[in-house]
C-alpha cells in the first residue's frame, strides 16, 4: 500500500458511545493515524482510543451536550449536517456509515469517496416499519409519532441521493452486500469488521469456573435481550446480561426478580475479556448485519449460541458455537439443551467447543487482517481512478 501524498479523511456517524462502529473507527483510525475523524457530534472520552485523534464536527456539536447525547432526536438534521462540511482539501474521502454520514459533499472531480457501509439505515428501509411502530420515546414526545412517515420519507429521499454519490461501497458483510444491492441497487466488496484480539487471548482461562451464560449489547428492541429473559425465567439457568437502554427496565419487569439472572448495567471495557472467559457459552440472539461481541467472546475462547440469520452465519463455525433457527423460547431452549448435552467423542478426538479452536477462528477477524484488506481496497481504488 503505496498512499504517500494523499491526504485522508475518515467520517463517522457520531462518537458518542463505545460500540461496534466506533471499533471500525478506531481501526481505520490507526491504519491512517494522520487522517482527521469528522462526525456530526462528539461526547469526548466516549470513545478512549480516539483520545488523540483529530476529530472534527458539524455544527451540531453547537447544541446543548443533553441533546448531543440523544443523537436519535437529532435524525432530521444530519443529512445537510454531513453535507456543510468542507472537505475540500481530501483525496480520499472513507465514510462509516449505517446512517447517514454518507451525505458529504465531493467538492473536486478527483476525489474519491468510499463507504464501508454496516448497514442501509435500518429505520429507513428493513425495519422502518418496527421503528415507526415500537421506537421507545418519551411520554412527552409520543404524540410526534404521527410525522415519522413523513421524516422517514424525507430521510430516505436524502440517503438515496447519497448513495448515489458513493463512488465505491464496502459491505461489512455479504449478507449487508445483499442488502446494499436490494437499496440501493448497488454492489459492494465485503470486508468484515473487527476487533483488537489480543486483549481477549491474555485470560487465565484455567481459574474461570464457566458457570453461567453471557450477553452483551444495547437494550434496544431487535436485540432481543427480551427473548433471552423470557427463556432464563424458565429454564433457571445462570444468565448475565450487560448493558443499558431504553428496554432495559422492561427486561427487569419480565425477569420479575429471578435470582438466576443477574442485569450487569454498564460494563467497562476493561472486565471484558473476563466476563467473556468466564462464562459457558456467549448468546446472541439477534439478525445482526456482523455483530462483534460473538468475535470477542471467541477470542476469549467462550463458544457463541446464535440466531442462525443475519451475519452470525459468517462469523460463527459449527466448531465454535451453534445456531437457532427462530427467536422464540422453544427454538432458543432447544440450541441450549442441544449445548448443555453435548458430549465431545472419546479418545482426544472431541475438539467442537474447545476454547483453543473457538479462539482460532475469532483470529480471522482481527484489526490487522480488517487494516490490510482496507488499505489494498484504497490503494486499487485510486490506482484505478
Amino acid at each position: 500500500m503505496d498512499l504517500s501524498g494523499k491526504k485522508i479523511c475518515i467520517i463517522a456517524d457520531w462518537l458518542t458511545n463505545q460500540g461496534g462502529a466506533e471499533r471500525v473507527i478506531v481501526a481505520m483510525h490507526r491504519l491512517f493515524p494522520g487522517a482527521p475523524i469528522y462526525t456530526s457530534v462528539h461526547n469526548p472520552g466516549s470513545v478512549p482510543d480516539l483520545a488523540n485523534a483529530d476529530i472534527r464536527t458539524s455544527w451540531l456539536q453547537r447544541l446543548p451536550a443533553k441533546l448531543r447525547r440523544k443523537h436519535q432526536f437529532l435524525l432530521p438534521f444530519f443529512p445537510q449536517a454531513f453535507a456543510s462540511l468542507d472537505l475540500s482539501e481530501f483525496d480520499v474521502i472513507i465514510s462509516s456509515s449505517s446512517a447517514f454520514s454518507k451525505s458529504i459533499k465531493k467538492t473536486r472531480t478527483d476525489q474519491i469517496h468510499i463507504c464501508y457501509c454496516h448497514s442501509p439505515t435500518r429505520y429507513l428501509y428493513h425495519a422502518k416499519d418496527d421503528y415507526i411502530k415500537n421506537y421507545p420515546l418519551p411520554w412527552w414526545l409520543k404524540p410526534a409519532k404521527v410525522v415519522f412517515p413523513l421524516l422517514i420519507a424525507y430521510l430516505t429521499q436524502k440517503d438515496q441521493q447519497a448513495a448515489k454519490a458513493v463512488d465505491h461501497f464496502i459491505s461489512n458483510s455479504d449478507y449487508i452486500d445483499k442488502r446494499i444491492q436490494k437499496y440501493y441497487g448497488r454492489t459492494a466488496t465485503t470486508i468484515h469488521p473487527c476487533i483488537d484480539t489480543t486483549p481477549f487471548e491474555t485470560t487465565n482461562y484455567q481459574q474461570l469456573t464457566k458457570n453461567y451464560y453471557l450477553a452483551l449489547g444495547r437494550f434496544i428492541p431487535y436485540k432481543n435481550f427480551d427473548l433471552l429473559v423470557k427463556t432464563f425465567v424458565k429454564n433457571g439457568l445462570p444468565l448475565k446480561l450487560g448493558g443499558v437502554g431504553p428496554e432495559l427496565e422492561k427486561c427487569k419487569k419480565l425477569a420479575n426478580g429471578a435470582k438466576n439472572i443477574e442485569f450487569l448495567g454498564f460494563v467497562d471495557y476493561a472486565d471484558l475479556a473476563d466476563l467473556y472467559a468466564g462464562a459457558k457459552a456467549f448468546l446472541f440472539p439477534a439478525e445482526e448485519d456482523f455483530g462483534l461481541t460473538p468475535v470477542e467472546a471467541m477470542a476469549a475462547g467462550t463458544p457463541v449460541i446464535a440466531l442462525g440469520k443475519g451475519g452470525a452465519l459468517e462469523s460463527v463455525t459449527e466448531d465454535a458455537g451453534l445456531f437457532f433457527d427462530e427467536p422464540t423460547v422453544r427454538s432458543l431452549q432447544s440450541a441450549i439443551d442441544e449445548f448443555e448435552n453435548y458430549e465431545p467423542p472419546r479418545q482426544g478426538a472431541g475438539k467442537k467447543f474447545s476454547s483453543e479452536n473457538v479462539r482460532a477462528r475469532a483470529t480471522q477477524f482481527d484489526q490487522k487482517i480488517f487494516q490490510e484488506k482496507l488499505g489494498k481496497f484504497v490503494d486499487e481504488k485510486l490506482r484505478s481512478s
